[in-house]
């Protein structure tokens, strides 16, 4: 039985009202009352508090949950027991879960898009930490009040170095619709288990149903096992190939991370006939049926989402790695490829001349946003940042990189490493030439794609080097171009600066 509000007296917290529970636990709105702040207290049923295993498996959430702090990962605020009342107090998501917004129905294609970007991209930087989820499932994935998504319940994730023993070696825990076929036959899982479980909750969400549906769990669990990956109904078969690998039987085939997920959409984005679909709205999810779901801060990024519309003048967005993979899918197809032994060959000598190029066809606008006053800095570390901000600017724009390293990620780019330089040094020179150039590779690959007519990648691009300075003359007006040719019309282009 699980606990009511009544039921409920725990130091610290005020019970408002529940707003859900689970198999093993209910969870209420409360407010923390030492910061007056709202949170939702998952707590867990007494008859389970008396199991050891459970009431050692609800702690294990917590401090998992704890250690991953990303913006796509819910926060847990606190972890404890009284009087044998377990009790976890985490971030309140009231958006809802995506559970819900399935039946409700109304995603665009291009919201279907952002909502797995923004969990691969939670899962990524959990596997990195060494973690699966191990239950990804639409009603695990909430909704932030600016659109975001986060992935919530680790209730019964595992320690990839198999650390955790909150479950038991072997056992297939989980939720059947959504279930990767080694984890359906009990096997050890990795983090492609978790890309797996991703593909099927992107399939129900552009098809309206699971990707399998029997009689009973074992069923459903089986044809994950033994049935071929499901096809995608018209007119969403363009990303039949990204369902393909997320749900491919092999673990190896699958994508290798989150990020790699993310770097697919967007390729596949940049190919799609026109996007012809990708803000079309999905109708209500297929009625139930045989269908046995199971119910129930790092620093700020930019990042331009895909449901945006292009036509917005808001430049500077809401954040994450979404527009810089578009860079990359532009810049793979804008450029001839190489293959490895070229590149290889480059000197360190001729990409030190791209850069310098770069830096010539431009200067930063007078009005070049000024950094907030950092971490004092010493000569040392000013040098070390700026040597590794000038390696990765230096590889990133060459033309088979994809812009990787140039500002994503937020913590270890070279835009990020510039302005923690001009923080410390405002007119430091070598740290604004740095940032002249990259703004100098958004104006070229803009411009090109443009003159492609490739649009939507114009404005993307644009737009990622309006984040930069936002006041440069010739990307508003490339921008615009951009927003112009998405309309139909035969925009003029700019000149790009004499280098």
């Amino acid at each position: 039985m699980l606990l009511t509000a009544v039921d409920i007296d725990i130091p610290g917290y005020t019970i408002i009202r529940p707003i859900g529970e689970g198999g093993m636990a209910s969870v209420f709105l409360a407010v923390q009352t030492s910061l007056e702040r709202e949170v939702a207290l998952k707590v867990m049923a007494p008859a389970l508090s008396a199991n050891a295993e459970f009431a050692s498996r609800f702690l294990i959430e917590g401090k998992i949950t704890g250690k991953l702090q990303h913006p796509n990962l819910v926060t847990v605020y606190d972890i404890g027991s009284h009087n044998n009342v377990y009790y976890l107090a985490v971030e309140y998501i009231p958006g809802g879960t995506l559970k819900e917004r399935l039946a409700e129905g109304g995603l665009s294609v291009a919201e279907m898009l952002d909502i797995t970007s923004d969990i691969a991209l939670g899962l990524d930087f959990a596997h990195q930490k060494g973690f699966v989820h191990r239950d990804v499932k639409p009603g695990n994935i909430l909704f932030r009040d600016d659109g975001r998504v986060v992935l919530a319940d680790f209730g019964i994730a595992k320690a990839m170095d198999g650390s955790n023993s909150s479950t038991v070696a072997g056992a297939s825990v989980g939720t059947p619709n959504y279930m990767s076929p080694e984890q359906a036959r009990g096997e050890t899982v990795s983090g492609r288990s978790d890309l797996y479980s991703l593909g099927t909750v992107l399939f129900e969400m552009l098809a309206g149903h699971p990707p399998y549906r029997g009689g009973d769990p074992f069923a459903v669990a089986l044809m994950h096992v033994t049935h071929p990956v499901p096809q995608l109904p018209e007119p969403h078969t363009w990303l039949q190939p990204l369902i393909t690998t997320l749900m491919a039987k092999d673990p190896a085939e699958r994508f290798s991370s989150g990020a790699a997920t993310v770097e697919a959409i967007h390729r596949l984005l940049a190919t799609a006939p026109e996007a012809a679909s990708v803000h079309q709205s999905a109708p209500r999810k297929v009625a139930a049926g045989n269908r046995l779901a199971s119910g129930a801060t790092t620093q700020q990024r930019t990042k331009l989402r895909l449901s945006e519309s292009l036509e917005q003048r808001t430049w500077l967005l809401p954040a994450a790695i979404a527009c810089v993979l578009a860079l990359a899918v532009a810049a793979w197809a804008l450029w001839p490829s190489r293959d490895a032994g070229q590149i290889a060959q480059d000197s360190s000598a001729t990409r030190k001349q791209d850069v310098d190029a770069e830096a010539r066809s431009t200067t930063l606008s007078a009005s070049f946003p000024a950094q907030d006053a950092g971490v004092p800095l010493t000569a040392d570390e000013i040098k070390n940042a700026l040597t590794q901000a000038d390696n990765y600017l230096a590889t990133g724009i060459a033309p088979d990189s994809g812009g990787r390293h140039l500002i994503y990620p937020d913590d270890d780019s070279a835009l990020f490493l510039y302005q923690r330089v001009l923080a410390a040094q405002p007119e430091n020179a070598r740290a604004r030439k740095g940032i002249a150039a990259l703004v100098a590779y958004y104006r070229r690959y803009a411009h090109l794609a443009c003159q492609k007519e490739q649009w939507g990648n114009c404005a993307v691009i644009a737009r990622l080097g309006l984040q930069i300075d936002p006041a440069d003359d010739v990307l508003v007006r490339i921008g615009a171009a951009a927003e112009q040719g998405q309309r139909g019309e035969r925009p003029s282009l700019p000149a790009l600066p004499a280098e």
